[in-house]
């Protein structure tokens, strides 16, 4: 009897260490590329608009070829802050009353807007390449784009699976000062 269990638990170690740990290890590899693709996709996407000062949809359409080539779906959050210097006044009705100081304030955009400026709404349609299509921007605004993966990889399912541990998204998070002004 002793035997017989002895035997059952061997082979389950030797199922797990030969079979299921391997092909965990290799699941974790695959994510880990997949994460590394997404990430140089989002660097490469946001560097070449800061550089740029604007976004086009060439730009865009990069990002999401880039990221489709990773075979998850991705959830892209663009977020652009507009620096807006205000001068300081006493009386704000009186400009003989300045201060001499300024208080800076973001004003930000996000998804929705830009996209808007992409792909605006209309008959007919606006040319891809045409310049009324550019998201603009001006050196030293701050521009951020998020990247949640909205499937779970298999390393995360075989994680969840065997670890009982809740799978956590893919998120990657860039962004930085604009550099340049569009032309």
């Amino acid at each position: 009897m002793a035997d017989a269990f002895k035997g059952i638990i061997v082979t389950v170690l030797l199922v797990f260490a030969f079979a299921v740990y391997p092909a965990y290890r290799q699941a974790e590899q695959a994510e880990s590329n997949i994460r590394q693709q997404a990430t140089a996709a989002a660097v490469e996407f946001v560097d070449r608009i800061r550089s740029k000062g604007y976004v086009d949809p060439s730009d865009y359409h990069l990002l999401t070829s880039a990221l489709d080539s990773t075979g998850l779906l991705y959830q892209v959050q663009m977020e652009y802050y507009k620096k807006v210097l205000e001068p300081i006044y006493t009386d704000p009705n009186n400009f003989s009353t300045f201060q001499g100081s300024f208080s800076v304030r973001y004003d930000g955009y996000f998804t929705a807007e830009i996209l808007n400026a992409l792909y605006p709404a209309g008959n007919p349609p606006v040319p891809e390449d045409a310049a009324s299509r550019r998201f603009r921007m001006r050196a030293g605004d701050m521009f951020t784009l998020r990247l949640t993966s909205k499937e779970t990889t298999m390393a995360g399912r075989m994680k969840s699976l065997i670890f009982r541990e809740q799978s956590a998204p893919i998120a990657i998070k860039y962004g930085g000062m604009v550099r340049s002004e569009a032309p």
